[in-house]
């Protein structure tokens, strides 16, 4: 592999690193990326084949946000929506995404039916969730969506994430790339698949 490194300063006082790299991407990006603190792809909305994005996104170990290809966005991480339903994959999301929390001007904490998994699994209730968030010096809140059909879950997170003003998702991700049809779950192949506003998402 052959690599080219250039270092620049970022107006904002931001350090930068641009790297062009020779190889077999699938190879050669995840190797870079598990340097990093967060991978930003564009991403097809209306694809269920498995890609090259959600190849990343497994195989890292690191979050990754995902930008849809279409659309015009005019701020990113101003009003953060969290998809809380206690799970580790939502956690890890949750603290991949703790930096862009900190500084959000707002954080939203939305839940699904959430008795799915508070009273099935004795998971703790949101407010937990925004409790962690506040001692992180975010302003957060929740909110909560009841008697959502599964199949509608992923559309339901997206529309509330729009009504609230979101302007970021941020959800976990389940399942394996070597198997992606039969375990990815459900409702991250739906929003991966009808995208219709940036996601960040952690594995």
């Amino acid at each position: 592999m052959r690599s080219a490194l250039g270092v620049f300063k970022h107006k904002h006082n931001l350090n930068a690193q641009w790297r062009c790299v020779d190889g077999l991407a699938s190879v050669v990006v995840p190797q870079h990326a598990r340097y990093t603190d967060l991978s930003i792809l564009g991403h097809a909305a209306d694809s269920l084949e498995y890609t090259f994005s959600e190849q990343v996104l497994f195989v890292t170990g690191r979050p990754v946000m995902f930008i849809p290809v279409f659309g015009s966005f005019e701020t990113l991480g101003s009003h953060i929506v969290v998809a809380w339903n206690s799970s580790r994959a939502a956690a890890r999301a949750v603290n991949g995404a703790l930096p862009l929390i900190e500084r959000a001007v707002r954080t939203t904490v939305l839940t699904i039916n959430p008795a799915d998994f508070i009273d099935r699994h004795g998971a703790l209730p949101a407010e937990r969730r925004v409790e962690h968030l506040r001692r992180h010096g975010a302003s957060a809140d929740a909110t909560r969506l009841e008697k959502v059909p599964v199949h509608s879950i992923a559309d339901a997170l997206q529309a509330e994430a729009r009504a609230l003003g979101g302007d970021l998702l941020v959800a976990g991700a389940f399942g394996h790339p070597k198997i992606w049809e039969k375990l990815l779950g459900g409702v991250t192949r739906d929003l991966l698949a009808r995208m219709s506003l940036p996601i960040l998402m952690s594995h």
